[in-house]
């Protein structure tokens, strides 16, 4: 059989991010051609393309957030060990978890959740960590309001609410208190990365354009430039594929040509 190699960066890559953890699903054995294409494409060229323009432990955050988005629970084990490896921390791992849960739904995420707390059980990371909600009961609805208008410009939570058809405006009125009241008012990372690993999500999800679109242009509007956007989804290629790739390339080039909301 012909020797199939892997590149030298990728075997630096794989080491640094997953040590020996990647063991437990190695294909290397059983499957040498597809693993040595796959890791040569992930941990090298698209890495490549990659470096320079996000952050190391920013890339890994958006492979995260992706790999919830299209339900691969066995990589997101792996990539939560791989951003502790490169410094994420605990906390930040959680509020890309808690973040997905209006995007996703709980019956998604929940999976995702217990297996968070499975790899920082076996990093002797005592749980629960530290609350990090910043609004109560009284105030979510206001405060969400605040964030609405402070990443799509102002005026737009009282918008949608005028806007929405009859009988509809409680889900508005969920939206506001709930997804952003409840989840973006969070501590634990700030409103830009909040906002990009929402865009990586839903890039991962698919089938939902409308709603990647508007927050392409969150994240445009909380100064992530378009060269950071197309980083962050060579980074996501390989787990996410080019057909949800493609799409969300699309949605960057139309808001990034679009003024701001």
């Amino acid at each position: 059989m012909k020797e199939i190699k892997i590149t030298e960066k990728a075997h630096k890559e794989i080491k640094k991010l997953f040590s020996s953890s990647r063991q437990k699903v190695n294909t290397l054995k059983s499957d040498p051609e597809l693993t040595a294409i796959f890791d040569n494409f992930a941990f090298d060229e698209t890495l490549e393309a990659a470096e320079g323009l996000v952050e190391e432990k920013t890339r890994v955050m958006c492979i995260l957030a992706s790999c919830m988005g299209c339900n691969a629970l066995m990589e997101f084990r792996m990539y939560v060990g791989a951003a502790l490896n490169v410094g994420v921390k605990p906390r930040e791992i959680r509020e890309i978890v808690y973040q997905a849960v209006p995007f996703l739904g709980f019956s998604k995420v929940l999976c995702f959740l217990l297996a968070m707390n499975e790899v920082f059980d076996d990093n002797d990371i005592r749980l629960p960590l530290d609350d990090q909600a910043t609004t109560t009961d009284e105030d979510c609805h206001a405060e969400g309001a605040k964030m609405i208008d402070a990443l799509w410009g102002e005026g737009n939570a009282e918008n949608m609410l005028e806007t929405s058809p009859k009988g509809q405006e409680h889900i508005v009125k969920y939206m506001t208190e709930y997804c952003f009241g409840r989840f973006y008012t969070r501590k634990g990372i700030d409103l830009q990365h909040r906002e990009l690993i929402t865009f990586c999500m839903l890039a991962g999800l698919g089938g939902c354009d409308d709603r990647l679109r508007t927050h392409a242009i969150g994240c445009k509007n909380t100064k992530i430039s378009k060269a950071e956007m197309v980083a962050a989804v060579t980074a996501m290629l390989p787990w996410i594929g080019f057909p949800r790739s493609l799409t969300a390339l699309n949605v960057i080039n139309d808001a990034y040509n679009e003024r701001l909301m």
